[in-house]
């Protein structure tokens, strides 16, 4: 998550969108210690809380196969639909109701220039699209192989025994 959280922060500072603190190493920690609290509360909400109150499984189950149109279709439905823990169809609460948990609690430690309904409404917006993008890497195998690859380098393995 910490990693996570250090991608959204380059993200963020380098195009100048998110919130706004103040400018330099202290702007860019505070923005760090945010998106760590954010991605905390998210994970929180839609993969603990949410999903254990409705009885449903948070994981995203991959297709595996098909054509790349039904594969995106796929990782898109999978934001607003899940499976319960009997295996059926259900919404997704965790997403929907979590994800928005998420943004609201977030404006709690936000600058209080960077907190308005719309500012919360596109911080949700955003949080369904992060989601959305980490589900086609899913889809993909993408997660895998960048763990795998993390993996390798913390062991020290050498590039040419890859």
């Amino acid at each position: 998550m910490l990693v996570r959280a250090e991608m959204t922060t380059m993200f963020d500072h380098a195009l100048g969108v998110g919130p706004f603190y103040n400018p330099g190493g202290k702007g860019y920690a505070q923005l760090y210690g945010y998106n760590v609290a954010n991605l905390t509360s998210s994970f929180l909400f839609c993969d603990g809380l949410i999903p254990s109150l409705a009885h449903q499984d948070p994981r995203y189950f991959r297709k595996g196969s098909g054509p790349v149109k039904s594969r995106i279709w796929w990782a898109l439905r999978s934001e607003f639909v899940a499976f319960s823990d009997s295996g059926r169809s259900m919404p997704n609460y965790g997403n929907m109701v979590g994800l928005g948990a998420s943004a609201l609690l977030s404006d709690a430690y936000l600058p209080a220039r960077n907190v308005s309904v719309a500012n919360t409404f596109q911080a949700y917006g955003i949080k369904i699209g992060t989601t959305w993008g980490f589900n086609i890497l899913h889809e993909y195998g993408g997660i895998e192989r960048i763990k795998k690859v993390i993996q390798q380098k913390a062991q020290g393995t050498p590039e040419e025994a890859r």
